[in-house]
């Protein structure tokens, strides 16, 4: 799979389950970076708690120390579409056994009526 591709599912993976309320990650997310299932929790639960509806600007580190992988979330963007709430988020990660600097990634989603958070 090339390099780009390769993002494109990352990305894709990452913000169908990271912003969720209690979505449940796909089989393999492929990309450079190997994050754990305690890993993902702990960025879905950073981003639920510390960063969504707070001011653009915010951001917020997290780490685990049994995967020790670690990253930062910044909100980017807050914006209307639709008349939904939207959000840009900025992911970067930094994983113990990668060889080259953090992975990033900027991903937007919306809040649906339900709750949830939507990649569009």
């Amino acid at each position: 799979m090339s390099s780009s591709l390769r993002v494109i599912a990352a990305c894709a993976a990452l913000v169908t389950w990271l912003p969720a309320q209690a979505q449940y990650l796909g089989p393999v997310l492929q990309t450079n970076v190997a994050l754990t299932k305690q890993d993902l929790e702990i960025i879905r639960q950073t981003v639920n708690d510390q960063v969504h509806g707070k001011p653009v600007g915010t951001t917020v580190k997290w780490s685990n120390p049994d995967s020790e992988n670690s990253g930062k979330v910044t909100l980017v963007r807050k914006f209307r579409r639709s008349g939904e709430q939207c959000e840009t988020l900025d992911y970067r990660l930094i994983t113990k056994r990668k060889p080259v600097g953090p992975e990033h990634y900027r991903l937007s989603s919306c809040l649906q009526p339900d709750g949830q958070w939507q990649l569009i």
